[in-house]
Parts: structure tokens; sequence; C-alpha cells
């Protein structure tokens, strides 16, 4: 019998399809546990560019990864930094080692705790054409009333920028790669308004106080939280769409000013500081993260990115807490008003380095 394709073709047809099987096996990375190889739920990956390519899901998998990504990044909160090279399907990430110090019991005459921290921003936003990497490092305030509700506190629960550095990035196809240090935010990528600190108090689980290294809670549609318990720290994954259907949620808030903003991931991590009592507070949190991703529609995000399709943005911070006081209402109502003018950009001592790429980004914007 003749056959309907020249063998010629045939080879060339099967080397092209073996090809393409090859280059869709490498978009798919899995971020394990070095210590028991169970999946790393929301580690965040970054290309080698410096952008934010996703998190990884509820099997510690991220797909979509070109070849052109590689070398990856992955960071997560309680694990060391970890790099990836093409063609290496899975990356084991090593517990972080924290350097712990004591509590300071909350005086009872002083019911307002302020923490200091150094914060981290993460942000890109990507077009088919443009890429937009954006980067800032904060000292920020946060002012927490311990009890929850303190009488005639005026302060709210939210950080308060003290000193930033910002540095952006842009790039497209028609060749334009520019950097810069900003003096202001990024405010079309940048989400630094919805970052936010753990501050209720929080107990072990039941399986985990029982002995369990790890236990979850189940929302209506997926996990919910994930609590992990190491010698090292008692760390609580929250996934805030777990309610949501299809995991995605378009808030109205910003719809009423004038676009439309896809949430498919809203989660946080924090790392507590291990204790006997297995019950948790702010002054327990060694470092937290959070992070988001966003489509972007709508006309102002067709102008604020000078295109007619829908903008992919990725958000993650990572949140390092520093010091901490106690203070009166009358204190804190004070620093509320007037805040320090004399703050800097200082590094946390426990962060972690910065990826390469962003490294980089920094080491760039600074020499213009």
């Amino acid at each position: 019998m003749k056959s309907h394709l020249p063998f010629r073709k045939f080879i060339v047809l099967t080397v092209v399809l073996l090809t393409a099987v090859c280059a869709c096996a490498q978009q798919r990375v899995s971020v394990t546990d070095s210590s028991d190889r169970t999946p790393v739920i929301a580690a965040t990956v970054f290309a080698q560019s410096g952008n934010i390519l996703g998190i990884t899901d509820n099997n510690g998998t991220l797909a979509g990864i070109s070849a052109a990504d590689y070398p990856l990044t992955e960071r997560c909160i309680g694990y060391e930094p970890a790099t990836c090279a093409a063609g290496q399907p899975e990356i084991a990430l090593t517990p972080a080692t924290y350097a712990l110090g004591e509590v300071t019991v909350t005086p009872d005459d002083r019911p307002v705790m302020r923490m200091i921290c150094y914060i981290r921003e993460y942000s890109s936003g990507a077009t088919p054409t443009d890429t937009i990497q954006y980067f800032a490092e904060h000292t920020a305030d946060l002012f927490i009333p311990i009890p929850k509700k303190v009488k005639g506190l005026k302060s709210k629960i939210v950080f308060r920028p003290l000193a930033s550095r910002h540095y952006d990035r842009t790039a497209n196809s028609r060749g334009v790669d520019s950097v810069s240090c900003r003096a202001t935010p990024r405010d079309d990528i940048s989400w630094f308004q919805l970052v936010g600190m753990p501050v209720n108090d929080i107990d072990e689980t039941e399986a985990i106080s029982s002995g369990a290294r790890t236990d979850s809670v189940m929302g209506k549609h997926s996990r919910r939280s994930l609590m992990r318990r190491t010698p090292q720290a008692y760390t609580v994954l929250n996934d805030y769409l777990s309610d949501k259907k299809d995991h995605r949620e378009s808030p109205l808030f910003f719809k009423l000013l004038g676009f439309t903003l896809d949430l498919t991931e809203l989660s946080t991590n924090t790392a507590y500081r291990p204790n006997d009592s297995g019950h948790y507070g702010p002054a327990d949190i060694l470092s937290s993260t959070m992070a988001l991703d966003i489509l972007g529609r709508g006309k102002w995000i067709k102008k604020a990115f000078d295109s007619d399709a829908p903008v992919a943005m990725h958000g993650y911070f990572e949140i390092y807490p520093m010091s901490t006081e106690y203070l009166t209402v009358d204190e804190a109502n004070e620093l509320w008003r007037n805040a320090p003018t004399d703050v800097t950009v200082t590094p946390a001592p426990q962060a972690t380095p910065l990826p390469e790429a962003t490294a980089a980004l920094v080491a760039r914007a600074q020499k213009h």
C-alpha cells in the first residue's frame, strides 16, 4: 500500500512534534521542601529578567514558563531562595534558619505596639509587546492595638511608609530598555496600599499540637489555610480567594474608579517564632509575604499601558519586622500625627539576598 505521507515529510513532522513536546515539558517547574519532598505552595517564581512569572499552585507547580525565562529564582517564606536551571523540572527549597530574639510582654499601661518594618515590593506588568518591572524598598511603621480595641486611638492598622526607594525598568519590542530611580511610587503597578500584616492572635491547630507537621483548612473551592510547624518556624499560608468561584474576584471598588481588575491570586504567608504554648501574636512574627496576580482590563488599563490587550500584573511583598515599641495612646496618636522625618531605608538583617536581576536593576538605575 502506498503511503499517504512521504517518508521524508514524516521524519520532519516527527522531529517538529518531538521538539514541541520537549518544549512543553520545559514549561513547568515543581517546587518542593528539601526535608520531606512535600509541595511548596505559593512560592513566587521570578524569570531571569527579574519579572514575576507567578506563584506555585496547590501541587507546588507553575506552568507557562518559556526557555527564555531560565534560570528561575524561587522565593517562599520559611525557605532560603533557590535557582532553577533550564531542564531542571524540580527545585527543592531548604528551610530557612532564623535568629530568634526574645518577645517583650505588653505593659498594661502601654496598649499600642508600634512595629517598624523593612518592606520589599516586587511588581511587574506585561503586555504582548511591553514589560514594566518595578522594585521598591520601604521603611514603614504599623500601629497595632493590644487588645484589639483601644479607646481613643486615632491611627489605622495600615503600613505608613516613612522612607522609600523606587526603581523601575521598561522594555518593549521596539528595542527600548530603560531604567530609572524614581522619587515617587509607580502607581500603575504598585500595590503597596494593599499590603498588610496579620494582627490577630492565632493558636496552633489540634493536629499540629498533637504532633502533625502540617494541617489545612478548606474553603468553598480550595484550601483556605495551610499551617506548617518546623523547629525553625510556625508558618501560616492564607488564600483569600479560596471561597471565590474560579478562584477569581473583580472588586467593585476598582470598577467604580473606572477600570476592571481580575484578582486571580491573593495570599499571605507568615512565619512565627516557634514556642511551647502554641499561641502566636504580632510580636512573634519573623517575616511575612503577600503575593497577588492581577489581570487588568478596561479603558484605564489600556491608557496606562498604551495597549489594547489585557495586562498581566504580578506583585510580591516581603515584610521583615525590625523593632517594636509599646506606647501609650497619647504617644501613639502624637506619632501618628507627626511622622518622624529622619528615617532612612535600612535593610533588615534577616532579609534574604535580592534576586540577581533585581540587584542588577538597582545597580544600573543608581548609575544614572
